[in-house]
């Protein structure tokens, strides 16, 4: 009996020494996996991120047709998701969409294509084409594949098996049974016009052209919603993979659609892409159908034997009724080809612009009174009476302007300016009431216009003047200096002239400078060189020609100002292409 006893207390110690070692590790574990939660939670945010800029790079190389990089990117996107076990995420289900493309697309596999499709399905029911890569066919394999149950073994075996333009072989969870190749749907009659829709479903609606033969020309219509305020429509295309986009201004068309096409001899190869933009007036875009870096496809097939060709033509950058689109367009946007080497000031810019002519400038005035010393004489019209002969002469000595100038566009500003001028004395004893002229100042109003030299920081300016004040004057120097004036009239020292026995005015000699004025109406135009040292400061030297009346005169003058700016538009910034979203990118 003690024996008994003995071991029912000895297996009585044994039950609690491992119910206490199982509890010792039940909490040590619950600690671990709390602990290394965040750790985990960590490390699959790190996975989705490599995940979604592996597929970002095969979009990139699908669209550059260099299907073997998007291929392994996507490969090896596979292996990261299944490394972090996310076997259930969205991300994994869009890269096998992408494999199902890339197979399709790059390789004219079907069968692998639809192997992918259906893996991406069994991930997410729910997961579409992304829309940058949909075409009708593509679209019909997409349709038909059935979701797979299982997971492809070693996703890069397939990848072994197949090269550029050859078939993969299938895996042992393709699916069942492969579905036939969708028959291609008629090649379009390129010029047939759909209807324009009462009420359009976007701002900038564009009909989607999908498919079109190969070597045709491929029309493409829009319409805009009038609260839009578009100036333009521009159509952009290329051929799948180019380098860069050519250009075709849509023109308004009887039926109400804007039109554009892409020339024959640019619908080559497999497929285009293209995208539309509506412009305003200030040339900004307000409107898009497509994108540069998510463009529209369209598929190119054989033509159809025996199709008639597009029987009108419309713009199509270059060719057509003697306008050209494409050369207009890159005219119109010539500075934003140069943005990253312009600095010079931009439409909306005020501008602030001292000068100086620091010579005497050279004109023509007609016979005239002298200003002061000889001024008109009531009794002795200018018919009789003596007066400073017609001639070339120098005006002011020295000359300052002050200008206050805005930017309407890039080329073509509008100022104000005004104009002093300093006449310098020489001579003295002159009795007579008053005194000279010294200057003489006006105000003009100035239409300017800029042409471009080279990159565009240096330019031609020219100008047109128009405006008023005292006009401009000539200096004549005294023509008796340090003598007296013979007086006819003591009480008249401004008497224009001495009358001698016969009654005949004669000239008085002067004593001091005197003046000849020209105006008070001044007109003109004049061409200049402008250089910006940047979006704030320029030099700028001007030659111009100033016409004057009802008293005629022709003044040619020179000057340089130094121009300091202030606002002005900034130039526009290249935007990065969208990124792939993380979140709702099936929709």
């Amino acid at each position: 009996m003690g024996n008994t006893t003995t071991r029912r207390l000895a297996a009585a110690l044994g039950a609690a020494r491992w119910t206490s070692l199982a509890l010792r590790v039940v909490l040590v574990g619950t600690v671990l996996a709390a602990s290394a939660a965040p750790v985990f939670g960590q490390q699959d945010e790190r996975a989705v991120k490599k995940i979604i800029d592996l597929n970002k790079k095969a979009l990139v190389a699908i669209d550059a047709k260099k299907f073997d990089a998007a291929r392994d990117g996507l490969l090896q996107a596979v292996t990261v998701a299944k490394q972090a076990n996310l076997l259930t995420h969205k991300m994994l289900a869009r890269t096998y969409v992408h494999l199902g493309a890339v197979y399709f697309l790059g390789y004219n596999d079907n069968k692998n294509a639809v192997k992918y499709f259906g893996l991406a399905k069994s991930v997410r029911a729910d997961v579409l084409l992304t829309p940058s890569l949909a075409t009708p066919n593509l679209t019909t394999i997409f349709d038909q594949a059935p979701a797979d149950k299982g997971q492809a073994d070693d996703p890069w075996a397939d990848a072994a098996k197949s090269g550029p333009r050859a078939p993969a072989r299938a895996t042992a969870a393709a699916p069942p049974k492969t579905p036939p190749p969708a028959t291609p749907a008629p090649a379009p009659v390129v010029n047939k016009i759909p209807d324009l829709p009462a009420e359009l479903p976007a701002d900038l609606y564009c009909p989607a052209m999908e498919e079109a033969p190969e070597g045709r020309e491929i029309v493409l219509r829009c319409a805009v919603k009038p609260k839009l305020k578009a100036e333009r429509v521009l159509l952009y295309f290329r051929t799948s993979g180019a380098p860069s986009y050519a250009v075709a201004a849509m023109q308004s068309s009887p039926n109400g659609w804007l039109e554009a096409s892409i020339p024959a001899e640019s619908a080559t190869g497999e497929s285009m892409q293209y995208y539309c933009e509506a412009r305003d007036s200030d040339d900004n875009v307000v409107a898009t159908s497509g994108q540069e870096d998510i463009p529209n496809p369209i598929i190119l097939t054989p033509a159809a034997p025996g199709e008639t060709p597009v029987g009108r033509r419309v713009a199509t950058g270059g060719k057509g009724d003697g306008d050209d689109p494409l050369k207009r367009i890159k005219d119109e946007q010539k500075s934003e080809i140069h943005e990253l080497v312009l600095h010079r000031r931009r439409k909306g810019a005020f501008w602030l612009a001292p000068g100086i002519a620091p010579f005497s400038s050279v004109g023509y005035h007609r016979a005239s009174y002298l200003e002061w010393r000889h001024p008109p004489d009531p009794d002795c019209p200018i018919t009789s009476c003596p007066t400073y002969g017609a001639g070339f002469r120098l005006a002011g000595t020295i000359t300052g302007y002050l200008e206050l100038g805005y930017l309407i566009t890039d080329h073509i500003g509008v100022a104000a300016q005004g104009r002093y001028e300093w006449i310098s004395s020489e001579g003295s004893g002159d009795q007579s009431l008053g005194s000279p002229a010294t200057r003489a100042v006006s105000v003009l109003g100035r239409g300017l216009y800029y042409l471009d030299l080279g990159a565009g920081n240096a330019q031609l300016q020219f100008s047109a003047d128009f405006g008023g004040g005292d006009g401009y004057r000539f200096a004549l120097p005294p023509t008796n200096p340090g003598h007296k004036p013979e007086l006819v009239d003591p009480k008249n020292l401004n008497a224009g002239c001495i009358k001698d026995a016969k009654g005949v005015c004669k000239l008085q000699p002067t004593l001091v400078t005197d003046t000849v004025r020209s105006g008070p109406l001044v007109y003109g135009a004049g061409v200049g060189f402008i250089y910006h040292f940047n979006s704030h400061l320029a030099a700028n030297v001007e030659m111009r020609v100033l016409g004057a009346g009802p008293h005629f005169g022709l003044l040619i003058e020179g000057y340089a100002t130094v121009q300091v700016a202030i606002g002005g538009k900034s130039p526009d910034q290249i935007e990065e292409a969208a990124p792939l979203p993380e979140e709702g990118e099936d929709e």
